[in-house]
């Protein structure tokens, strides 16, 4: 009897040891078991190896993993810089939801994402579990990995150049919300980016995936972005507040965008008038480099239309992007366009504008004005000049021209340029400007520089009269002497000249020993017609 007492009681004694020390002995081994999960699906998500600093792994109430240091290097490239690395991370979910492969949150502070530029080709398809380790039991088969919801707060995506001597891509990520991640299905997100130049705020949201493991740079990618109060004085000798708005869609490495920008104080250095300038654009982005390709751009600076095509991008071993495009415009308002850049009102001159042009500006943080480049050639229509002083000038080149020179109804003549043009440095040379006006043609080669607005031109002047027909009275009997020497090339008279001082006070004068500067054949245009007597308010 009392053995079988002492057996009963060392049954049950050793029930109650089993129960009480039996979580204690299960829950090691639970942990490992939820480390282990967890691991492995980051893992095989992104066919990479994971190491951690440190973790820890609560079962009760909830499973719950945090850590710190965490890593995931690439398996073909262990040297390489990690794809993911994470200072610290908090993850949340149930044991059911994990045997499933759900994770119901995840938050990460300071993650950087690092895309490498050299990914090569794996057999590897997207969901196949890890490689076992040598000796290890073969693991279940893992389900698909999905994520409710997943936070990052201040992240950094780095895109490593494809050419060793590039600079890579970087993005501040302020905060980024992905929702439903899944390896096989596109992640609904939502993020705020910061864009270093010009600076400012961008927002998107879209959809990102699935993954692609192999070549992270194929992984797909549409939404809707805004960017709002860019600042564009970043860029010396501009200024001005930029907000964008648009669409995206491609893959990382060949991103289609369209969309809009505006600005209502656009303004450049030499000019300090700022003025509205919106546009219009088609683009494809190579996110793997942050090089733009623009298929199509539709500007109004002020009232005027502006078409361009051409790229942003950079070159290797060269910090920043260069701008290059080919702009065309059939109908700008000349004074449009010198608003922006010279520092007078009204502005010296009113007209038509016809360009054809192709511009460039390097990267750097010298002034705009002294880097951009331009070349091409234009045409201006019923130009007329604000100042009365050069207007007057003009009207009195067009009475002696037609042999008039008292004749008042030639007043408020209007003129037609054209010509080829390059600036560099800050200056405008025309090596073959040419300036026609009724009775008269001025061919002229010279330079205009933008920041003291100098002139520094010789030419010629052709009038369809003879030199004696520009006076009356007793001089014009005095000149017919010498109408033979200046009457050429079928013209009444031909006269070397200069042209010197600035826009707003021109200094013309006879250029009968100076030097002269050689001209550059062109296709001289036609007088315009007869002009009446326009108004000289602007726009006329």
């Amino acid at each position: 009897m009392k053995r079988v007492r002492l057996g009963v009681a060392i049954a049950v004694g050793l029930l109650v040891a089993g129960i009480v020390a039996g979580p204690i002995v299960a829950r090691p081994l639970l942990t490992r078991w939820v480390w282990n999960q967890f691991s492995a699906q980051l893992e095989r998500t992104f066919d990479a190896t994971l190491t951690v600093e440190s973790f820890e792994v609560s079962v009760v109430p909830a499973v719950t993993v945090t850590g710190s240091g965490l890593r995931l290097n690439r398996r073909d490239n262990s040297d390489a810089p990690p794809l993911i690395s994470i200072p610290k991370f908090e993850a949340s979910t149930s044991l059911t939801r994990l045997w499933n492969g759900n994770i119901k949150s995840v938050v990460v502070d300071g993650a950087t994402i690092s895309i490498p530029s050299d990914m090569r080709p794996s057999l590897k398809k997207p969901g196949d579990d890890p490689p076992a380790r040598p000796g290890a039991k073969k693991p279940r088969r893992l389900p698909p990995f999905t994520v409710d919801l997943i936070e990052t707060n201040h992240a950094t995506l780095i895109i490593q150049p494809t050419n060793p001597v590039g600079v890579p891509l970087v993005f501040d990520i302020e905060l980024a919300r992905l929702v439903e991640f899944s390896t096989t299905e596109p992640t609904r997100f939502e993020a705020r980016v910061i864009n270093p130049k010009p600076r400012g705020a961008v927002a998107a949201i879209g959809k990102l995936g699935p993954w692609q493991s192999a070549d992270p740079r194929k992984t797909h990618i549409e939404g809707d972005y805004t960017l709002t109060k860019a600042d564009m004085s970043v860029f010396k000798g501009i200024g001005g507040s930029l907000d964008a708005k648009g669409r995206f869609n491609g893959a990382l490495d060949n991103l289609a965008v369209e969309g809009t920008t505006s600005m209502t104080d656009f303004s450049v250095e030499t000019g300090k008038h700022p003025m509205p300038l919106s546009t219009s654009f088609k683009a494809r982005v190579d996110g793997t480099n942050g090089n733009t390709y623009l298929d199509r751009v539709s500007a109004k600076l002020g009232n005027s239309p502006i078409e361009a095509v051409g790229e942003i991008a950079g070159k290797p071993g060269i910090k920043g992007k260069t701008i290059r495009l080919k702009i065309t415009t059939q109908s700008a308002l000349l004074d449009d366009l010198i608003k922006l850049v010279v520092d007078q009102q009204p502005t010296p001159m009113r007209g038509r504008l016809i360009l054809n042009a192709r511009m460039e500006l390097p990267p750097g943080d010298e002034p705009v004005i002294d880097t951009l480049k331009l070349n091409g050639q234009f045409t201006i229509q019923r130009g007329s000049f604000s100042s009365d002083t050069v207007q007057d000038k003009v009207d009195e080149l067009s009475r002696k021209g037609q042999g008039k020179p008292k004749d008042t109804s030639v007043d408020n003549v209007l003129s037609e340029f054209s010509g080829h043009f390059a600036l560099k440095n800050g200056v405008l040379d025309l090596p073959n400007l040419q300036f026609a006006v009724r009775g008269a043609e001025v061919r002229l080669a010279g330079s205009y520089g933008l920041r003291g607005e100098r002139l520094d031109f010789t030419g010629e002047l052709r009038l369809q009269a003879k030199i004696s027909q520009t006076q009356t009275g007793f001089k014009s009997v005095l000149l017919k002497v010498i109408d033979p020497f200046f009457s050429k090339h079928g013209v009444g008279a031909l006269l070397p000249i200069r042209v010197g001082g600035t826009v707003t006070s021109p200094e013309f004068g006879l250029n009968m020993f100076g030097n002269k500067k050689k001209v550059s054949p062109v296709n001289a245009p036609s007088a315009p017609p007869s002009p009446g007597k326009p108004s000289r308010q602007p726009g006329s």
